[in-house]
């Protein structure tokens, strides 16, 4: 009974105060292997997804929004897809080859590709997308020294927490204040509407929409009060009855216009 007792006290114990070791998080990711068409990757070089199905490549422009993940030539841990033999981590800790063609990188730095294959680089824009946060400093002064256009750099390998997705004006760091902040939130927003046509043919119903709405409000503001003041002024003036009447006419005829006039410029905007 005695010995029940002090491995149940044992038990909870180690649940609610785990030993040094035991309390870590693995610094590994889970890979799935692919088909990669690229015969000339490396271990940590960014792969990004090709036309072809489940076929990756090594990723060769900044921010690709097409971005997969990471090859990882001896994982820990991972899940064989049959006829496939290359290892790709899309999460976790990961070894990724970079470059210092966005600048030096510290740690917490935002990193995606770049142009040079299979490398990334710090992020410093939110046009697309990243491959995740910097766990290492990466200087002028680490890695070899590689020359692109004429331009010297380097180049090493760091660790990198991988979670790819869209850039954000919240995640980015040095936004340049209130008016960068804006230019960012601006950046983002055009930047979706780009990639997205459905995004865009929602933004041009309800921009037509508000134009024929705003048309319509503004012709009986300016126009209606006109035509409420004749009415009443009927009443007080029957002798001036016939111009009055003109005048009702005419507001309306206005309120016609303007209120046409919003609807065929809806029509056009959806047309564009």
């Amino acid at each position: 009974m005695q010995k029940k007792i002090f491995l149940l006290f044992f038990f909870f114990f180690t649940l609610f105060h785990p030993f040094p070791g035991m309390a870590q998080i693995p610094d590994f990711s889970i890979s799935t292997t692919y088909e990669v068409g690229d015969k000339d990757i490396r271990d940590g070089d960014i792969l990004s997804l090709t036309p072809e199905k489940e076929v990756l490549v090594r990723s060769r422009e900044p921010y690709d929004a097409k971005m997969y993940g990471v090859f990882v030539e001896n994982p820990k841990i991972v899940f064989r897809t049959q006829g496939y033999q290359t290892p790709v981590a899309r999460n976790g800790e990961v070894d990724v080859n970079i470059s210092t063609i966005g600048g030096p990188i510290l740690r917490g730095d935002y990193i995606t590709s770049s142009t040079v294959p299979g490398a990334g680089q710090k992020a410093t824009e939110i046009t697309g997308y990243l491959l995740g946060i910097a766990l290492e400093n990466f200087d002028e002064k680490s890695g070899t020294e590689i020359k692109i256009e004429d331009n010297t750099y380097r180049a090493g390998k760091i660790k990198v927490a991988v979670g790819i997705g869209p850039a954000s004006p919240v995640l980015l760091k040095n936004s340049g204040g209130f008016l960068g902040t804006v230019k960012q939130f601006a950046a983002t927003f055009l930047y979706n509407l780009s990639i997205t046509r459905q995004a865009e043919k929602i933004i041009r119903y309800i921009i037509a929409a508000l134009v024929a709405i705003i048309s319509i409000l503004s012709g009986l503001y300016f126009f209606g009060r006109n035509v409420t003041k004749g009415i009443e002024s009927i009443g007080r003036n029957p002798l001036a009855k016939v111009t009055i009447q003109t005048m009702i006419i005419l507001n309306v005829i206005l309120i016609g216009m303007v209120a046409l006039g919003g609807i065929i410029l809806s029509l056009v905007i959806l047309a564009l």
